[in-house]
């Protein structure tokens, strides 16, 4: 299927499986307009605050946003921060029924302060430890009970203890009974090799790591595109994935595939505070693209388009089914 507006069409018949960490995202807005007498920090006088889901729960909420049936995996703290995610979820019409509540462990939660479009300040708590082994078994006998209802599955793992190797091992072994379009998001890939992904999403950095690199690269020497394209084939075979969409922030984002010539997608600069969660609006657009039958490079289009879309909205925003559809019907008029 290659018509852009057609794939939309397909997105609220999918049912999606995100399996990662659930994060608070938390947004003090305030004015700094003058210095601490005590040390020479900002004094900030605070407005208001709102409270979002972030992380795998914000990959959730894009996907609910954008027509997909949505279950969220995930372990939370009994505390007033996860409380306050839960209740962030369900106003998004996302079921927290498969969110287990541990209370030896706290929610993470990230809180940043801005000023305008300025972050001043984020400050983070939560655990990060791997989860209980009692919360292990359940998660896993609660992706198992789900797992054949489902089109699509998004791993997104921060690293925070959620996906174990006993949880990894357990969907590579479900993925591989009744494969599924699956998409994974997080900081150590080499550790889903043996899942023959559908997609990875890595950014600069997380490729890097991969390629085992200690430092950033030269941008002078090398461009961070062209290192992407010539390590093309070793990205590919470190990941297991079929497809690799590598986000470059202001750069755009390259989408590789064994024998194929890297397709380039370009973004539009914008401010920083506003692109926070671009990322999972990005892996979610994608994955349903590719689950509703669309090619990678017209996936990695509407993925792109989505995520242009919310970073001109402040905080962690999301990009609509309604919002998609315009501007592509906008973009055919144009044409």
């Amino acid at each position: 299927m290659s018509d852009p507006l057609s794939i939309i069409e397909q997105f609220p018949r999918l049912k999606v499986l995100v399996i990662g960490e659930a994060i608070l995202d938390r947004y003090l807005y305030g004015c700094a307009t003058r210095l601490c007498q005590e040390t020479p920090v900002p004094v900030v006088t605070l407005s208001h605050w709102v409270d979002q889901p972030g992380g795998a729960a914000n990959t959730a909420v894009n996907l609910r946003s954008l027509g997909a049936q949505v279950h969220l995996f995930s372990v939370i703290g009994h505390d007033w921060e996860g409380v306050r995610l839960q209740e962030a979820l369900l106003e998004q019409s996302i079921s927290t029924q498969s969110i287990l509540v541990d209370p030896n462990r706290v929610t993470l939660t990230k809180q940043r302060v801005i000023d305008g479009d300025r972050l001043l300040l984020r400050f983070d708590q939560g655990s990060t430890q791997a989860i209980a082994p009692h919360s292990e078994t359940t998660l896993i006998k609660s992706l198992k009970a789900a797992w054949h209802k489902a089109d699509a599955v998004i791993i997104s793992d921060y690293s925070y203890g959620i996906l174990t190797p006993s949880v990894i091992s357990a969907i590579a072994a479900l993925q591989k009974q009744a494969p599924k379009t699956l998409v994974i998001d997080a900081k150590d890939l080499s550790l889903y090799r043996a899942l023959n992904a559908t997609a990875v999403k890595p950014n600069y950095q997380q490729i890097l790591t991969l390629l085992n690199e200690t430092k950033l690269l030269d941008d002078k020497k090398c461009s961070r595109v062209d290192y992407i394209q010539t390590n093309a084939s070793t990205i590919l075979n470190l990941t297991g994935a079929t497809i690799a969409a590598v986000t470059l922030d202001q750069e755009g984002a390259i989408i590789l595939q064994h024998r194929k010539t890297p397709y380039r997608i370009h973004a539009t600069p914008a401010c920083p505070t506003r692109t926070i969660g671009a990322g999972d609006t990005f892996t979610a657009t994608f994955t349903i693209a590719l689950a509703s039958g669309a090619s990678p490079a017209i996936a990695a289009d509407l993925a792109a388009a989505a995520a242009a879309i919310v970073v001109n909205k402040s905080g962690t925003a999301l990009c609509t089914i309604k919002e998609l559809k315009s501007n592509f019907l906008s973009a055919v008029s144009r044409s």
